[in-house]
């Protein structure tokens, strides 16, 4: 089987389609060296896959970047 393709979708779509594939995933967040997370508390920040890596059989790790 092989795994779906999630790169440049919102990770609302590419969680969906993971999980509609028997994939479990792992999200790991991409910021620019002087942001943080807490920075962008309150924003309406959409969430996309820039990177994805399969580690065994069913389980991936999702990097994402936000976009205010």
């Amino acid at each position: 089987m092989s795994v779906p393709s999630v790169l440049a979708l919102g990770l609302e779509e590419a969680s969906r389609r993971l999980e509609e594939a028997g994939y479990s995933f792992e999200v790991e967040v991409l910021l620019p060296p002087r942001d943080r997370k807490e920075d962008f508390a309150g924003q309406a920040v959409r969430k996309y896959v820039v990177r994805q890596r399969v580690l065994s059989c069913n389980k991936l790790v999702l990097t994402v970047v936000y976009r205010v």
